[in-house]
């Protein structure tokens, strides 16, 4: 093995090969990824051979760490398959590198799981790459063998489907625990290093159709950029390295504010709709999927963005099992599941003590001690008319519709939490005194005409307390102040 390494990194042609990993791999903080243990996918093919060939002399020359090749075998191509299988068991055994192979039925899981056999075998490659590092403790980094043509294609590809600026830096050098030490070289630098030294490597032959788009753009246009400039490849990667830099830019100063968020449970709404789109866009994406579990789509984005130039308060629908809500110049997002599940319930009350399940609200009816009450954060009560009282009273929300009489006037509780500038979802968690008849009270405002009796001795006390320290994440605390 040292005897080829020797040849193939000696000569000029080799040196460019090595040199452009190097600087790949210093300039992106492989080294240490690399040293910790390191999986390469070997497919067999010209650049996954080039990979392993450059990753042993790295070893030989820098510091010794485990390598580990894993030929995934996709059961697609029929005896072209088993041997690129065979191939790769034999080269590994030549080269005295520990070996192991993977067969995974892509048909039948392409079809299960009703996607593209290219996007199929994918996916299940790498999920064959996390399993073994997961179970492997010197083996921390899987290193794949995409290079400057794949990236170029990839940003062509990207290109035309009118992708953004994380499309247009094509492939990452890192993604996680991923390397990509031959993405600054060329498919055509491989093959004439492999090809010059005898170097054995396979063809996959469905690369050779222009049916798939990506083999399109590989056989039939990246041919023709060769007229334009003798290098495009290079071209493009002095490009994605630079737009590398904006997006790090943008990423790092989006995050600022993603971490305030994470900090204070909220961002103000005049600083978001003062940013600039691009930074703007990433918030939003970063805290939909950490709270939706998914990414927005760009019309959530734009509309989050036009709604808090033309609205106080909102709440917008996202993907997923979130809601973006802005209040009072707060924005947050607030899990779906949230929503008040005891809309329909009725809590009935008893003389005493009355816990309401499920919430942080405790109600009182009858005289009570104020030591007793101060025990709570919030408090506030009213005196209602026993004779009026239509079979008992119980706690319930609000209901659509809801209306009662005080005052003289019927009030329509939608109206009045409209003039009051109550947020909608704060709406369903206020509490509503009622009996038979319809509504007795709503805390803040007046009791029901004719409920209010000036005879104490035939008054009915009923206290509403409210414990803001627990641990109910949708309170009514700032909805009874304010009512």
């Amino acid at each position: 093995m040292n005897e080829l390494l020797d040849k193939l990194f000696s000569t000029s042609e080799g040196r460019c090969v090595y040199n452009a990993a190097l600087s790949v791999i210093d300039s992106y903080g492989m080294a240490k990824k690399l040293k910790e243990g390191t999986l390469v996918g070997l497919s067999g093919g010209a650049d996954s051979v080039m990979l392993l060939l450059v990753l042993l002399e790295y070893r030989r020359r820098v510091s010794d760490f485990q390598i580990l090749a894993i030929h995934v075998n996709h059961m697609i191509r029929g005896e072209e398959a088993e041997r690129d299988e065979r191939f790769s068991e034999e080269l590994c055994k030549s080269l005295g590198v520990e070996y192991a192979s993977v067969r995974i039925d892509v048909p039948s899981l392409a079809q299960a799981q009703k996607t593209g056999l290219e996007e199929a075998a994918r996916k299940a490659r790498y999920s064959a790459f996390e399993k073994i590092i997961s179970v492997r403790e010197d083996i921390r980094t899987v290193a794949v063998a995409h290079n400057a043509t794949d990236n170029l294609e990839t940003v062509i590809f990207n290109m035309l489907r009118g992708s953004g600026l994380s499309g247009l830096c094509g492939i990452k050098p890192v993604r996680d625990e991923i390397v990509r030490p031959l993405i600054s070289v060329s498919k055509r630098e491989i093959v004439s290093l492999l090809d010059r030294f005898g170097i054995s490597y396979v063809t996959d032959s469905t690369n050779l159709s222009s049916l798939y788009s990506r083999n399109y753009i590989r056989n039939e246009i990246l041919p023709l950029f060769s007229r334009i400039t003798p290098d495009p490849e290079a071209a493009i990667s002095r490009m994605t390295e630079n737009l590398l830099m904006d997006l790090s830019h943008l990423n790092e100063e989006a995050a600022t504010f993603v971490n305030d968020y994470e900090k204070h449970g909220y961002l103000s709404s005049n600083i978001l709709s003062e940013l600039s789109p691009s930074v703007f866009a990433r918030i939003i994406s970063a805290l939909t999927f950490k709270a939706c579990g998914v990414y927005p789509e760009e019309k959530h984005i734009s509309t989050i963005r036009s709604l808090l130039n033309d609205k106080n308060n909102f709440t917008f629908s996202m993907p997923g099992k979130c809601n973006f809500s802005c209040e009072r110049g707060k924005c947050v997002f607030i899990e779906k599941k949230h929503e008040n599940t005891y809309r329909s319930v009725i809590f009935p009350l008893n003389s005493g003590e009355n816990k309401i399940n499920g919430t942080n609200l405790v109600v009182y009816v009858g005289d009570v001690e104020d030591s007793l009450i101060k025990v709570y954060n919030f408090s506030i009560k009213a005196q209602i008319s026993s004779a009026i009282i239509d079979n008992g009273i119980f706690l319930r929300f609000k209901n659509d519709g809801d209306s009662y009489r005080y005052s003289g006037i019927t009030h329509k509780l939608k109206k009045v939490f409209n003039d009051r500038n109550i947020p909608p979802r704060e709406r369903d968690f206020i509490p509503i005194i009622a009996d038979e008849e319809g509504i007795l009270w709503v805390p803040g405002l007046s009791v029901r005409d004719g409920a209010a009796e000036k005879n104490t001795e035939r008054n009915t006390t009923v206290t509403l307390c409210y414990d803001k320290e627990t641990e109910e994440k949708i309170t009514m605390y700032t909805a009874l102040n304010r009512v």
